[in-house]
């Protein structure tokens, strides 16, 4: 199959559903940025969950095969007994207020590559739920002082959703996945509200805390460390081979979980193991190109010699955190259920 210079550099460059934290922003050229401190009364009143509006994805309403790869059969899996909640990662990069309004819910299309490339990966076998919320503002990552009073913000939202989605869910068991700024939710609902309910706690069977550093000592849940472990959480941020990011300082302290081998270990996987990437265009693609290895808290991936992937290589895979692994981890999720007699 011959892949174009133009897509390969869409695929590797563009998976861009998720924030841009991990590289250096010009925000004076780039982005519109706040040009005012964080102000409570812009998002001082509650979302309104039983408004369908504010749900940019549910089972109930949707169509799940709108949003899986175009060229993925999905005809003989079958339906897992759980639900997913999934909090997708920043898409708001200009403008001069510190959280999204309900505008941004409309017609949003970064939300939508969000649905398409990562929360597709739960699409038509588990029960999904994707919250719009007022998100903080990507520059919220550079003032702090602003920006945590904005992710506050945008967490309440997270809450108010999540409280709404248990009532709605007709399954036992449910899922939390987050990518980027939805992951910093994700961590904070976890150890702040569910686990101090043992009911709820005990329904928790599974989390997806990607693309963000979790230190060993910071989740109230055991890290997976086994393809079937359920009970637990996964995480990973994608680096190329031999890189390590700026913010990469303590090592060992720091937890990844390997998406194609789905162990804890330092090995590299078997790169025939490798199930394709799910590119833009909505189509998996490129079987068995690369393989991966947990290096001292961060994910590092090796592509196979090809003179355009090569060619397109970059540092930070951030953005692709669930495209380069996206079938790896639906049948994974299957593999949990089915080892587990669920």
């Amino acid at each position: 199959m011959k892949i174009t210079k133009i897509s390969l550099y869409v695929a590797i460059i563009m998976f861009s559903c998720s924030c841009r934290t991990q590289h250096k922003l010009n925000y004076s050229s780039e982005f519109i940025v706040p040009n005012q401190n964080f102000n409570e009364i812009e998002v001082a009143s509650e979302l309104d969950y039983t408004n369908n509006n504010n749900w940019a994805f549910r089972s109930d309403l949707h169509d799940d095969k709108k949003i899986l790869p175009r060229n993925y059969k999905s005809k003989n899996e079958r339906k897992l007994d759980v639900s997913v909640f999934y909090i997708h990662p920043t898409t708001l990069f200009s403008s001069r207020k510190w959280n999204a309004d309900t505008n941004h819910f409309i017609n949003n299309k970064i939300i939508d590559l969000c649905l398409e490339n990562q929360a597709s990966v739960f699409a038509g076998i588990t029960d999904l739920y994707v919250p719009h919320y007022r998100e903080m503002h990507i520059y919220s990552y550079t003032d702090t002082i602003n920006g945590i009073k904005a992710f506050n913000s945008a967490y309440n939202d997270i809450l108010a959703s999540f409280k709404y989605f248990l009532k709605m869910i007709k399954t036992d068991k449910f899922i939390i996945a987050s990518h980027s700024q939805g992951t910093n939710h994700a961590k904070k609902l976890i150890n702040e509200y569910i686990i101090a309910n043992k009911e709820l706690s005990d329904k928790l069977i599974l989390s997806y805390l990607i693309g963000m550093d979790i230190h060993r000592d910071e989740m109230s849940i055991e890290l997976c460390e086994d393809p079937i472990q359920l009970n637990c959480f996964l995480n990973w941020r994608t680096f190329n081979m031999s890189f390590y990011p700026d913010d990469w300082k303590y090592g060992n302290n720091y937890l990844s979980v390997n998406p194609i081998s789905f162990n804890i270990d330092v090995k590299w996987s078997d790169r025939s193991h490798h199930m394709g990437v799910l590119f833009p265009n909505q189509k998996i693609l490129l079987k068995k190109t690369l393989s991966a290895k947990n290096e001292k808290g961060i994910l590092w991936i090796n592509f196979k010699k090809n003179i355009f992937l090569n060619r397109f290589k970059r540092n930070s895979y951030h953005n692709a955190d669930f495209n380069l692994f996206w079938i790896n981890i639906r049948k994974n999720l299957i593999k949990r259920f089915e080892g587990n007699s669920i």
